[in-house]
């Protein structure tokens, strides 16, 4: 229990959805650095993406900030699945320099493995 009473004192806590992380999540977009250290951060970010590349893992990182401002889910939570988000969109920034990248997934690599069935 005191390691529990310890993280809620080192988080800073404004208001529901505002909750500061730590460690800012870096997110490169227009050749531009931004860090996301918050849900509302976070839910900001995602209104200003661009239509066109909003598909379904951006309205699930858009729902879980929502769900985590509306106290439905743990800000934790939510900010696990916007920093998938930014992985999967090739935006997230390692600490160490320049954003990663994801490599196209091959034919092979969504086929069942050998002596597998594919489901029906």
């Amino acid at each position: 229990m005191e390691a529990v009473g310890k993280a809620a004192r080192r988080a800073k806590v404004n208001a529901v959805g505002t909750m500061k992380t730590g460690v800012p999540l870096k997110v490169r977009i227009d050749e531009q650095i931004e860090e996301i250290d918050s849900v509302s951060e976070a839910a900001d970010f995602l209104q200003r993406w661009p239509l066109e590349r909003r598909g379904h893992v951006y309205r699930s990182a858009l729902n879980a900030c929502s769900a985590a401002i509306a106290a439905q889910i743990s800000e934790a939570d939510a900010m696990k699945v916007f920093t998938g988000f930014a992985r999967v969109t090739g935006i997230l920034v390692a600490e160490s320099g320049p954003a990663m990248t994801l490599e196209a997934r091959t034919v092979q690599s969504r086929m069942p493995k050998q002596g597998r069935q594919a489901p029906k």
